[in-house]
């Protein structure tokens, strides 16, 4: 099965993020358990796999997503007393 890498300007451009969110991306996904889908064979190259970032935008998803439902429920449970 054949893995597809793109360095940092090819992820920039597929999922139109600028450069600066990318690197934050990153920089959140090398301290969590997607620092797999980086690789970085010198301190000049970094290539990321697609479906690993992927992956690791919709993980940011989830938890916005929870995060704003506790909001909610916290805001909910203020209106009703």
């Amino acid at each position: 099965m054949e893995e597809n890498y793109k360095d940092k300007r090819g992820i920039s451009e597929l999922f139109d993020v600028p450069i600066k969110t990318h690197n934050n991306d990153l920089t959140e996904m090398r301290r969590t358990e997607f620092n797999v889908y980086i690789l970085r064979p010198s301190h000049k190259r970094v290539y990321i796999n697609v479906e690993g970032y992927k992956s690791f935008l919709e993980y940011k998803q989830k938890l916005r997503e929870s995060t704003i439902k506790k909001k909610i429920k916290v805001i909910y449970r203020y209106d009703i007393i």
